[in-house]
């Protein structure tokens, strides 16, 4: 059977995979020796490995991310979230990760026109792409410090929600610039249609696999039903023009607190917070190795200008839209000054703004200058903000571990 040109033979994906994987647990275990947030050790690792010459190249692809791995990181994170800590925090959460995303966009956006003179609708683009926030190393950091559930729920809460709506913000976005005009109306209804489009198609997947689980107590068929309930929900709503990312994490907190609460036993309840913090585990290690990997450091040069002006202002849209959820109050569910400065600091972005900026098309102007200034907002956020915020949650007082 021959094999396309250009293209790694399967033996050696698989042998790529399995070293990666290894990598992938042997540095794990160096981060939790040391304290510091695997994923960002996971990132340096792969950084490393793609400046070592002559080994075989496997990069982060768009299609991998969105359709392999984001299922079971979305999915992990809603059916383990404690939906009664969400429910009190929701204001706060919705405000910071749909408000937040458009704020983030266009703040970014503008930004890039003014100051770097790219086109408006390629600034809103990146700021789209930027938008989403990873939670990955910050509640890595939040675990070892033992900082309180309500911290750590509303930034895994935002991260869940915001990267549906900044996918859907991106898509619409980015038909913008390959038909070359802006139809409001239209952008507005498909945004409108991939939120709740996304959010029902969701919930009622994830309300049918809770009714199913009460038909049987086989922990291996509840293992499946619920992988099948993570990829299903997100294929589901992507075959409809529906956010597949809203749809996979409404079907996670569905089957997280109503199918828990209806068909499972304990025993299959915790079966299957295990398969999902494994998985999750897993997905994690994968991609933020891959992640390293697919940082091109020579482009990210050449373009340093325009990547420390993108990471400005990504910080100042996250300062402006945190500062102002703080302003709810704490009694309505909003931020106290010292969490407003860790959820600003903890707001990373990670392998999701890299997939969307490599899934720009080839034909779009300036997409070379949109990837490496990508890279410089990750590799900033993950590497200076992640490997930093230990020592500020402790200096602000937020951490319940005194040794």
């Amino acid at each position: 059977m021959s094999e396309t040109p250009g293209a790694m033979a399967p033996h050696l994906i698989a042998n790529v995979l399995a070293l990666t994987l290894v990598a992938a647990t042997l540095i794990g275990v160096v981060g939790h020796r040391l304290h510091q947030p695997y994923a960002v050790l996971l990132v340096l690792a792969g950084l490393a490995v793609s400046l070592v010459p002559g080994l075989p190249a496997l990069r982060l692809e768009p299609e991998m991310l969105l359709f392999a791995f984001l299922p079971p990181l979305l999915f992990d994170a809603a059916f383990r979230l404690d939906a009664r800590v969400l429910a009190r925090q929701i204001r706060t959460v919705l405000l910071l990760a749909v408000p937040g995303v458009v704020v983030t966009a266009l703040a970014v956006g503008f930004s890039l026109w003014l100051v770097l003179g790219l086109p408006l609708v390629l600034g809103l683009l990146f700021g789209s792409l930027v938008a989403a926030t990873d939670p990955v190393a910050v509640t890595a950091v939040f675990r070892f410090l033992r900082v309180g559930p309500r911290l750590t729920t509303l930034v895994e809460g935002e991260s869940l929600i915001n990267d549906g709506t900044a996918i859907t913000l991106y898509t619409g976005l980015l038909g913008v610039v390959l038909l070359g005009r802006l139809d409001p109306l239209a952008l507005v209804g498909l945004f409108v249609w991939q939120v709740a489009g996304g959010a029902l198609i969701g919930g009622v997947l994830g309300l049918v696999a809770g009714r199913l689980t009460r038909l049987v107590e086989d922990h291996l068929i509840e293992m499946t039903l619920s992988t099948a309930l993570a990829y299903g929900s997100y294929m589901a709503a992507d075959a409809v023009g529906a956010s597949g990312p809203l749809a996979c994490v409404t079907a996670g907190l569905i089957h997280g607190t109503y199918g828990r609460e209806l068909g499972m036993t304990e025993a299959n309840r915790g079966v299957l917070d295990d398969l999902w913090e494994y998985l999750g585990f897993l997905a994690n290690g994968l991609v933020f190795v891959l992640l390293g990997m697919t940082v091109d450091l020579t482009h990210l040069l050449a373009h340093g200008r325009s990547a420390v002006v993108a990471i400005a202002a990504v910080l100042a849209a996250r300062v402006a839209i945190v500062w102002a959820a703080g302003r709810l109050g704490p009694g309505s569910g909003g931020l106290s000054r010292p969490e407003r400065v860790v959820v600003v600091w903890g707001g990373l972005r990670g392998a999701l703004t890299v997939a969307l900026a490599l899934g720009i098309p080839t034909g779009v102007a300036d997409r070379d200058q949109l990837i490496a200034m990508a890279f410089g907002v990750v590799l900033f956020t993950l590497v200076v903000q992640g490997l930093t915020l230990a020592p500020l949650i402790r200096r602000l007082d937020l951490s319940a571990r005194r040794a």
